[in-house]
């Protein structure tokens, strides 16, 4: 009663395909009765693919034997003739693809940049000089030194050639001042 309840519920009494109980039916046959799953799932079931069990597996696919190579004629289909021109335009047109893709490299220069950028054709011309300038106390030109009376915020100026150091009359304690102008009176030089 068990084993027709388990057979019902499974629907099959093969080892090998398992719940597949129409394929384990027809294959009932080659079963080994003796085998278990785990032998058969490692060896493989003899008997369900083919039952020529000395026959020589065949080495020819399906796609091999659907697309084979043409086979060649023993004749020219082609003369001498068109043959040479064809090879020659093969040709000619490679070269000028291959022009075409890959042009020459430009010529080189062979020139460094202070030979391309400074030639020797340029005169350079001293000035001379209206005073005496010490490099490290003169302050130099520029733009804003030329226009600093219309810069707002610029403290007040008590040398025209430094109009840019600080002023720091607003924070001197008084009593350091001595006969010093006052914060706000006109410098007079």
């Amino acid at each position: 009663m068990t084993d027709s309840i388990s057979a019902i519920r499974h629907n099959s009494n093969g080892k090998t395909l398992l719940d597949n109980w129409v394929e384990e039916r027809q294959s009932a046959q080659f079963e080994d009765p003796n085998a278990t799953i785990p032998t058969l799932q490692r060896h493989g079931h003899r008997g369900i693919m083919t039952t020529e069990f000395e026959a020589k597996a065949e080495d020819l696919t399906t796609v091999r034997d659907s697309y084979r190579e043409p086979i060649e004629l023993g004749i020219r289909t082609r003369g001498t003739k068109e043959e040479h021109l064809r090879n020659k335009l093969m040709a000619q047109v490679a070269a000028e693809l291959e022009e075409e893709l890959n042009p020459p490299p430009p010529p080189v220069e062979l020139i460094s940049t202070t030979h391309k950028d400074f030639n020797k054709e340029f005169e350079p011309f001293i000035k001379e000089p209206t005073r005496n300038h010490d490099v490290n106390k003169d302050q130099s030109l520029s733009f804003w030194l030329e226009r600093h009376q219309e810069i707002h915020g610029v403290s007040q100026v008590k040398t025209q050639d430094t109009p840019f150091r600080k002023n720091a009359s607003f924070s001197t304690p008084i009593g350091e001042y001595l006969d010093a102008p006052k914060p706000g009176e006109q410098w007079k030089f």
